[in-house]
């Protein structure tokens, strides 16, 4: 079970990578080519994808941090912070 957590948390955490490259240059890149919304308030794009991009950042940190729980053995398994049978 160990290894089929971490096999699942490191490719969690190289697609939340990904993601998070590719949000954080599409916001680079729309604020260096000065690109603008379309609609009539001409809103820079940077600005809206730059929340994306933050929230893909902040993401791929949690995932940083599980796996490196996991890896340490510290991270808490799904029976000790599960619900607790009551009657």
């Amino acid at each position: 079970r160990r290894a089929l957590e971490r096999w699942a948390l490191g490719v969690a955490l190289l697609l939340s990578a990904l993601l998070a490259f590719y949000s954080v240059r599409l916001a680079w890149q729309s604020h260096a080519f000065n690109d603008i919304s379309t609609g009539n308030d001409a809103t820079p794009l940077w600005l809206p994808q730059l929340s994306m991009a933050i929230g893909s950042v902040i993401l791929l940190v949690a995932f940083v941090d599980e796996l490196v729980l996991e890896l340490r053995g510290r991270r808490a398994g799904a029976e000790a912070g599960g619900m607790q049978h009551v009657e």
